[in-house]
């Protein structure tokens, strides 16, 4: 049961930042009117949705981890989950900080935040997706 938990929050982690990422292609760039928008529901996705979503598979997966056999792939799993959700959190804190800048009206660290915003998104995907490969050839 507790197995079929950490996939389920795994698919909701990994399903929210694809979302993140649809919804940034769609409203980036578009005006600062659009990137307001984008700025907020960015923020309440991640408040809502995303933390909650890696802090259980951070959860569920420490839980399993004190259950299972040691090897270095499982190792190697668990180094990958805990940089993506490591990551996740530097993310979770420049979307924050990107929302006040663009509720200030500062678009040049609004967009100084966005880049390194998006950069470390890639890091959390990749990340993630490869502690996923990972986890589901151990449980083959």
């Amino acid at each position: 049961m507790l197995l079929i938990l950490h996939l389920l929050f795994i698919g909701l982690w990994l399903g929210c930042v694809l979302t993140e990422a649809l919804f940034e292609r769609a409203l980036l760039g578009q005006g600062r009117a659009h990137e307001l928008l984008l700025a907020n529901l960015h923020k309440r996705v991640d408040a809502w949705v995303e933390i909650p979503a890696f802090a259980a598979v951070l959860v569920t997966g420490g839980m399993l981890l004190a259950q299972a056999a040691p090897s270095h792939w499982l190792y190697t799993k668990v180094a990958f989950g805990l940089l993506a959700v490591l990551t996740n959190a530097v993310c979770v804190g420049l979307v924050f900080a990107r929302a006040k800048a663009a509720h200030g009206g500062n678009w040049e660290h609004f967009d100084r935040l966005d880049s390194l915003q998006h950069k470390l998104g890639a890091v959390v995907l990749l990340a993630l997706l490869v502690a996923l490969a990972i986890g589901l050839t151990l449980l083959a």
